[in-house]
């Protein structure tokens, strides 16, 4: 007699897949800086800032310094949340060439997920050129290549994380906002959001829809005048005033940076202010990035709004006082035995 034995085929484990603490959705983009003390800025009410930098037309200006970085929203505050020990992953858009590849090494090394980030078979990654004065503030040339392309393949995606980070969307990737906003508001996803140029110069009627789905609104001081200004045409002398405008715009948390007088949150018409940390300040850029990033990563983690805030400065003081967006991040207990803390 033959016995024939039943092959019974195994069940497969389901590959079980951990819940992310973030994603951060923007730009990334290769950033290279030249310092050159000698130019001169002029004030104009048409800029942002209020200046322009000025810069001898048809003259070739050597850099008295040089140095290669990487940047852009999505790349910054991933890994400034990966540092602070927190689990992120990556949505950006980035070329298919060498320095695309670069910065995906460099996302991988610094342990952010980054199965969702978009390899551009037909754009470079992003370039940003930064010129410094000798204040060390900076203006920049920007090539937005892939950035302006960015989709999401699988809006389902998201559900893999608590908060969402948004940063500036350029281009075409705009339109990807209405849907992740949706998206994240009928998933229960918490939502931080920084507004970029492009946005704050829209029409305030959809601009102001975003921020009522917002759970944290992260703006520096002239955008926060930018955007009250898109809404109503009037200017805001009094701090406090703007303050409770914007917190009436419908975010849950307001946040206002104002650089060297420090940064202010608004909560259910508290506010709550932290000054700026005293540091040698080598470049500002990635600041903004750096202070988001830490104030809705230790919010996300149960943190007061004080707390979050003081450790979001001491953050961003440590990011300006060396070159690049990335440098001077640092995790939890390098905030923890810093000068500042």
């Amino acid at each position: 007699m033959i016995f024939i034995k039943k092959i019974i085929p195994k069940k497969k484990k389901e590959r079980r897949i951990r819940m992310l603490d973030f994603i951060a959705i923007g730009g990334a983009t290769r950033d290279i800086f030249f310092s050159y003390d000698d130019l001169k800025k002029r004030r104009d009410k048409e800029s942002i800032s209020g200046q322009y930098l000025m810069i001898p037309y048809g003259e070739k200006i050597v850099s008295q310094n040089t140095y290669y970085a990487y940047g852009g929203g999505a790349v910054n505050s991933s890994i400034g949340i990966a540092r602070l020990g927190g689990r992120v992953a990556a949505i950006c858009s980035i070329g298919k060439e060498g320095t695309g590849s670069l910065i995906h090494q460099k996302l991988k090394n610094e342990g952010v997920v980054t199965s969702m980030v978009q390899r551009d078979t037909k754009r470079h990654t992003g370039l940003s050129i930064f010129i410094l004065g000798k204040d060390n503030e900076h203006s920049g040339f920007l090539e937005r290549g892939a950035n302006d392309h960015l989709r999401i393949k699988k809006i389902s995606y998201l559900k893999r994380s608590r908060w969402l980070y948004i940063t500036s969307l350029t281009g075409d990737s705009e339109k990807l906002l209405p849907e992740v906003f949706d998206y994240a508001k009928r998933n229960g996803l918490k939502i931080a959001f920084n507004p970029g140029s492009r946005q704050i110069k829209s029409d305030f009627s959809e601009l102001g829809e975003y921020i009522q789905k917002t759970d944290i609104l992260l703006l520096n001081m002239d955008e926060a005048e930018a955007v009250l200004r898109l809404k109503s045409k009037n200017n805001h002398r009094n701090k406090r005033s703007l303050l409770a405008e914007i917190e009436s715009l419908g975010a849950t948390i307001s946040v206002v940076t104002d650089a060297e007088n420090g940064s202010h949150a608004v909560f259910q018409g508290n506010v709550y202010s932290q000054p700026a940390l005293k540091t040698e300040v080598i470049d500002t850029t990635g600041a903004g990035d750096s202070f988001g990033s830490t104030f809705s990563f230790f919010i996300s983690k149960g943190h007061s709004i004080p707390s979050a805030l003081r450790l979001a400065a001491i953050n961003s003081a440590s990011v300006v006082s060396k070159m690049g967006a990335q440098d001077g991040l640092m995790s939890y207990n390098q905030i923890k035995r810093s000068k500042w803390c």
